[in-house]
């Protein structure tokens, strides 16, 4: 019987031994990737924001200074396989299309404000674009919004890397088509999960140059008056670690038009941020992911290997313990 434990405790222990060896290299390897198959949704929303609102009434085009509303953006993020598959990728990169759908509170009711759509290739562990497959963006305006063309993107996009360190990234900023440095800044919690908290700082810099409409700057204004659009943000990332993945963020923004002798006009100025709701589903969806990254990442090489050491010694002890003859009684 001794040796029949003895046997099992060797086998247990060799495999947990294998387990422990294999975690990180191969493990952890295969579990810290983004999916290709991504689906998710996120709300924005911000009070008391300035906004300009370009619409259509009864045939004609019209432009509205909305002051004060409050204003809804919902992202969403759908992972396209084929994309990667068609390239031959799939192992290494994934193609998600992302759109964004801003809108303002107004006369009770949410109107639109803006739409913008991009595909853009990444790195599927470091989050970092790739351009490997037909990135683009939307460069559609009133009379086509549905155009996009080309886009070669830089740094990171949709979240960090896995493991995430204390130190900058470059992160992407669509306003002026740019990686820009994003700093760490310390360390925080969010309902008890840990988070680094990451601040990139842009402008105010000239990001266009265009014709609008004089009565926009001033009401006896006419005909259209060239400005420039000046921007700037503050952009702050509550970031979970392990996974990468950007649990709150938060965007202190204001887009500008200005042109000389004229007061600026508020394109968009104000602070909108994830929604509680949001935050609160993506604490409850990536905590118990980093849990598992980490125990892998952390501590399953440390146990496999102990423990399977621990236990090939006592299998093998009483194998051999219990292969020996029992001495007679005389």
């Amino acid at each position: 019987m001794r040796r029949i434990i003895g046997g099992i405790l060797v086998v247990v222990g060799a495999l947990l031994l294998g387990i422990g060896l294999l975690a990180k290299p191969y493990l952890y390897d295969r579990l810290a990737v983004v999916p290709l198959d991504q689906d998710s949704t996120s709300v924005s929303v911000g009070t008391g924001v300035d906004a300009i609102r370009a619409h259509v009434v009864d045939g004609e085009s019209r432009i509205d200074k909305l002051a004060g509303v409050d204003v809804k953006s919902t992202r969403t993020i759908k992972g396209i396989p084929g994309v990667v598959r068609d390239v031959g990728v799939e192992d290494t990169d994934a193609f998600w299309q992302t759109s964004v759908q801003s809108q303002a509170l107004v006369d009770g009711e949410y109107v639109d404000l803006s739409y913008s759509d991009a595909g853009v290739s990444v790195d599927r562990r470091t989050g970092e674009t790739t351009n490997c497959c037909g990135d683009y963006a939307s460069a559609g305006d009133l009379t086509d919004p549905t155009r996009v063309e080309p886009r070669t993107y830089e740094g990171q996009y949709f979240k960090f890397p896995f493991d995430t360190q204390q130190q900058d990234y470059q992160w992407w900023d669509s306003a002026v088509q740019r990686a820009e440095p994003v700093s760490f800044v310390q360390e925080d919690e969010i309902d008890g999960l840990p988070v680094y908290v990451f601040r990139q700082t842009i402008g105010p810099e000239t990001i266009d140059a265009l014709e609008i409409p004089g009565s926009l700057l001033s009401p006896t204004e006419t005909g259209n008056v060239p400005v420039e659009v000046v921007y700037s943000n503050t952009r702050t990332l509550w970031v979970e670690p392990v996974t990468g993945v950007v649990i709150q963020g938060s965007e202190d923004v204001s887009a500008t038009y200005e042109a000389d002798g004229f007061e600026p006009v508020a394109r968009t100025v104000g602070t909108i941020g994830f929604s509680p709701e949001t935050v609160a589903d993506n604490v409850e969806t990536w905590a118990p992911k980093a849990s598992l990254l980490s125990f892998v990442r952390d501590w399953l090489t440390l146990v496999g290997v102990v423990l399977g050491v621990v236990l090939i010694g006592v299998g093998a002890f009483l194998v051999l313990s219990g292969g020996r003859a029992r001495p007679r009684r005389a």
